[in-house]
């Protein structure tokens, strides 16, 4: 489910973000460049000061987790802050894949913030099989209390996507 986010109660909120949601595309870029899938995320803590960032690693590390939500919250205990993560903020170039979605839910994070809805970055991406589950639709089967503010207009969340960038 997307949200637009100008008509969002959370408008003000994804305005507040702004500059970290560019933070997150730029990190999508760096990504790309150094050989990975275009994504990237800053973690929050309760406070919206940054804990971490994360780049998307599949490809550079063969590891399959290492997306760029999940290797924040790693990026986040490495540097001894994972009790710092409740109650936090997700900042992710593009929307969070089920996977990621999942572990935000574990973590307790109380937002979600996405700059690239899944349809519009999906036809970028290798073939290989999708989930047709959204992010919001995880958090929905869940118990957690988490709010889900995206896609952000403006922050051109595809350019990372787009050869020659």
């Amino acid at each position: 489910m997307d949200v637009d986010v100008a008509e969002s109660d959370h408008t003000g909120t994804v305005l507040r973000f702004r500059p970290l949601v560019l933070r997150a595309v730029e990190l999508a870029g760096t990504a790309r460049r150094r050989g990975d899938h275009p994504f990237g995320a800053v973690l929050l803590d309760p406070h919206g000061e940054v804990l971490a960032e994360g780049l998307n690693g599949v490809v550079t590390t063969g590891d399959l987790r290492a997306h760029a939500e999940l290797e924040a919250l790693e990026n986040a205990r490495r540097a001894g802050r994972s009790g710092q993560v409740a109650g936090g903020i997700m900042i992710a170039s593009g929307e969070p894949c089920p996977m990621c979605t999942a572990g935000l839910v574990w973590a307790g994070l109380s937002q979600i913030v996405f700059a690239a809805a899944t349809p519009n970055f999906v036809p970028y991406l290798p073939d290989g099989p999708r989930f047709r589950l959204r992010c919001a639709d995880v958090v929905a089967a869940s118990t957690a209390e988490i709010v889900v503010s995206g896609p952000v207009d403006g922050v051109d969340a595809l350019a990372p996507f787009r050869p020659g960038h």
